[in-house]
């Protein structure tokens, strides 16, 4: 899902700052000259983040504010400028802004604060989309006739009636965040489930964003201001990507882990936590501690509770029943036809191994759901990478409807052009998308097949074996 943002701010300083943050946070922005414009937009569209500089701001800005977040569907707002401290303070707590970040502060401190204030909306955002509500998942939500996966659930309601700490594994895309909620759903918690993923936080950023900190710790901290530990006080903290917390801050998780109790960052008091513990990762923990990137100790502290979650690939019997649901799921978003999926779609469905896993299959079907034009998702209507493992080839081929209509030279260019499409997404498949490798099978150059996969839309991610994740082009 992509942050819908609207910047107000005149060309210039504030603007350049901004965009530049948001290279790094999947966004849709539009920038305006006035408040006014602002306000047209508002009542033409859905906007999640307003950037407002303070220059711009109307006298009554708290009103405005105000006005702003009171909108049905509201956006947060954040302000740039205001070095006056009081007035700071002031807008952060009566008027509902979100965030208030200096522009007199240098250039890595703004892009790292807005940056994670993007993030923050972004992942507020994409919650908000989600069809249903985060309390209601739960572990009976898993339908399955995998075997495997069977064991799986057996061994998660153990652990969601415990209060030990749990230490999940699995590949990219497999479910671990909605699982982790699922748990402390199940569990006797009754705070909030707090969510945090260690890789999307800066160096700069995770040890305040974690342990909070007080007014004054470093620059830019103009208040204090609680941290995830304190704001999941009695109920779960799940540490997404606990892998790539760095190493100083994995001692300071352990005399979390052990003590229970946090320091914030420019205090001397100690703060009581009451906190269950979920981390989750998608490497290879035990290596880690043998090559000295993660500590031993607090490996064993957070895998009191291992749960392994299988692939997708691992148990392609539940596939079809996964995809129906989420045909359910965003036909009724897009207001789409598609009902179902036909026989060929889900043959293909099943055949291809899934490296981006339940994600990956979400977003196909989404995508069949957008652009199908038939009460079935058809092969057609599936990304390339999935079409190469249909079997159908007359479906693989993908002629005109009115084909006998269409000159014979344009329906030699659609067999040749669908045929090599096909060729070379098997190759690339048997290659695990190893450009040099792939190009050696095909016997050609790798530059000519990377300009090839271009034209066809095939990118070596889509192909890549997810039991070589380091091999290179």
């Amino acid at each position: 899902m992509f942050l819908r943002t609207a910047v107000v701010a005149e060309p210039g300083e504030t603007r350049r700052r901004v965009g530049s943050a948001l290279n790094d946070v999947e966004s849709i922005s539009v920038n305006l000259p006035s408040i006014e414009e602002l306000l047209a937009l508002l009542n033409q569209r859905s906007i999640d983040l307003v950037v407002v500089d303070e220059a711009l701001l109307p006298s009554d800005d708290h009103g405005f504010i105000k006005a702003v977040r009171d909108r049905p569907d509201p956006p947060q707002v954040v302000i740039v400028g205001l070095e006056s401290a009081p007035m700071r303070r002031a807008t952060l707590t009566a008027s509902g802004c979100l965030a208030v970040i200096s522009d007199s502060v240098d250039e890595a401190v703004f892009q790292d604060c807005f940056r994670a204030v993007a993030q923050r909306r972004l992942d507020e955002a994409d919650a908000g989309f989600r069809e249903v509500p985060d309390d209601e998942y739960s572990l009976a939500d898993y339908v399955t006739a995998s075997p495997r996966m069977r064991k799986f659930l057996r061994d998660a309601r153990r652990a969601a009636s415990s209060d030990s700490t749990v230490l999940l594994f699995g590949e990219t895309g497999v479910g671990k965040g909605l699982l982790a909620r699922s748990l402390h759903n199940e569990s006797t918690r009754l705070g909030p489930f707090v969510s945090v993923s260690c890789g999307a936080l800066t160096p700069t950023l995770i040890e305040s964003e974690l342990f909070g900190h007080d007014r004054g710790a470093f620059t830019g901290a103009d208040r204090d201001r609680r941290g995830y530990f304190e704001l999941a006080h009695r109920g779960t903290l799940f540490l997404d990507e606990i892998g790539e917390l760095p190493l100083p801050l994995q001692a300071k998780l352990l005399t979390v882990l052990e003590e229970r109790e946090v320091r914030p960052l420019g205090s001397e008091e100690r703060v009581p936590v009451d906190v269950r513990f979920i981390a989750a990762t998608n490497r290879d923990l035990q290596k880690d501690v043998a090559d000295g990137r993660f500590r031993e100790d607090l490996y064993y502290r957070l895998a009191v509770m291992g749960l392994s979650l299988p692939a997708l690939r691992e148990r392609p019997e539940d596939i079809p029943e996964i995809a129906q649901s989420y045909v359910d799921h965003h036909r009724a978003l897009a207001h789409s036809d598609v009902a179902s999926i036909s026989a060929g779609a889900l043959e293909c469905l099943v055949r291809y191994p899934w490296p981006g896993n339940i994600r990956e299959l979400a977003n196909a079907i989404e995508r069949g759901v957008i652009v199908g034009t038939k009460a079935e998702i058809q092969v057609t209507d599936l990304p390339n990478a999935i079409q190469a493992h249909s079997t159908d080839a007359s479906a693989a081929t993908a002629l005109p409807s009115n084909w006998h209509q269409v000159p014979w030279r344009e329906v030699r260019q659609r067999v040749l052009d669908e045929t090599e499409r096909k060729y070379l997404s098997e190759v690339l498949r048997v290659s695990s998308g190893r450009i040099r490798v792939a190009a050696k099978r095909a016997g050609m150059a790798p530059r000519s097949l990377t300009e090839k996969m271009k034209k066809y839309g095939l990118r070596k991610e889509d192909f890549r074996s997810v039991s070589e994740p380091s091999s290179r082009s």
